[in-house]
């Protein structure tokens, strides 16, 4: 199974797909200085909930990138249905053949470093979106300590620890202005959420030739999440600014 759709099964009717909450959302965009006229460009924007998110709290326009096409239509459709369609659009195309006509006030990518190929390359991705005081939020794993099992480390070889992404984010010049940290229970609604769309769609697909390929991938996913992912595997969304050098 492709992976574009293995995402749409598995995380496409997920208002937000990563394991934060509006409420972090809307706290991350303050802490970037969201207001009225903020020109804001989200890399790998889902379904657009957090841009519709922002565009009602804070007045931002902008548009979203995103890859897939059936949530490219979700979230035309998330933004028309908040009245932001005049404000915020979308683009569905592969965002690393994106240039922008005029550099944005604030770029983010949330778990969405993977287009890119890590933290620190997304981050400069992200800074070439960007004016010179321009900021950057973005959401990725993170291991909750450098103590983490080999064995369970080793299936995850582009997360970085904190203190590692702090080192990351200087290298790029700039500097944490806020770190918004996602806990237990935004795991479990976020891994749940998976589950039961993957069960949902089992149910719906009897005869499906992926449906072994379904049921394995859902019973790594919960392996995952009880052996090592609840301990050791943080999240957080990542506010950043010029950095003071």
């Amino acid at each position: 199974m492709e992976n574009d759709e293995l995402v749409s099964i598995t995380q496409g009717t997920l208002a937000i797909m990563n394991p934060t909450s509006a409420e972090k959302v809307l706290a991350a965009g303050q802490a970037a200085g969201l207001r009225e006229g903020s020109r804001v460009v989200e890399v790998g924007c889902g379904n657009g909930t957090i841009l519709a998110l922002w565009g009602r709290e804070y007045g931002i326009s902008g548009l979203g990138i995103e890859t897939r096409e059936d949530a490219c239509t979700r979230a035309e459709e998330t933004l028309r249905a908040a009245g932001l369609g005049d404000r915020l659009s979308v683009r569905c195309m592969d965002a690393r053949s994106y240039v922008p006509d005029e550099p944005f006030d604030c770029a983010i990518a949330i778990g969405a470093s993977h287009i890119r190929g890590g933290f620190a390359a997304t981050l400069d991705a992200l800074l070439d979106l960007v004016h010179d005081e321009g900021t950057i939020v973005i959401g990725d794993r993170c291991w909750r300590s450098d103590r983490t099992p080999p064995e369970f480390a080793r299936e995850w070889p582009d997360v970085l620890t904190e203190y590692e992404i702090l080192g990351a984010v200087r290298e790029a010049g700039l500097d944490v202005a806020a770190v918004v940290r996602s806990g237990a229970d935004d795991w479990d609604r976020y891994e749940s959420g998976i589950w039961q769309s993957v069960i949902s769609w089992l149910g719906s697909h009897p005869d499906h030739p992926g449906r072994d390929f379904m049921i394995d991938y859902l019973h790594r996913l919960q392996d995952e999440y009880f052996g090592y992912g609840r301990e050791h595997m943080g999240w957080a969304l990542y506010v950043l600014v010029p950095g003071f050098y």
